[in-house]
């Protein structure tokens, strides 16, 4: 069984958020070896949710897979299966950015897009703080902030 993406909801005052399906469908395409369990049942794989984040942070996570797919790709053959995303989320207003398994260098790589999700607006990618905004930390530009606060 195949997980689906969930429906949207509303999460005590702060919005689920997803990435949208084109961007989602290019990391998969693009990345073929960190996504294999994309689509794998959630007993197997968190990813099943998706990219649990929003569109601002597409750019820090491509950059990212480019890194660990590379990474990945110049493990022998026979452990290149080990080495899967197992979840992309927001915790905390950053990005989590979790592994089957892990080196150093890959562990490195995960730490500087972390740093840079939190002060890049999860939205639309420009400069943001990291604020608290209706009991949720979030990462957000202001005009994001203000988007977000007529919802």
């Amino acid at each position: 069984m195949v997980c689906q993406r969930p429906a949207a909801r509303d999460l005590g005052g702060r919005q689920e958020t997803t990435m949208k399906k084109e961007l989602d469908e290019a990391l998969c395409h693009d990345f073929p070896l960190l996504y294999a369990d994309r689509n794998e049942s959630m007993k197997q794989s968190l990813m099943c949710f998706g990219f649990e984040v929003g569109d601002g942070w597409y750019g820090i996570i491509h950059e990212l897979s480019e890194k660990l797919e590379a990474m990945i790709a110049a493990q022998p053959a026979d452990k290149q299966h080990l080495f899967r995303a197992l979840q992309v989320k927001e915790k905390f207003g950053t990005l989590r950015f979790y592994m089957t398994a892990s080196t150093d260098e890959m562990n490195s790589a995960i730490s500087h897009a972390e740093q840079l999700s939190a002060v890049t607006c999860a939205d639309c990618g420009l400069p943001a703080q990291q604020e608290p905004r209706s009991g949720w930390w979030s990462t957000l530009c202001d005009r994001c902030a203000e988007d977000r606060d007529k919802r």
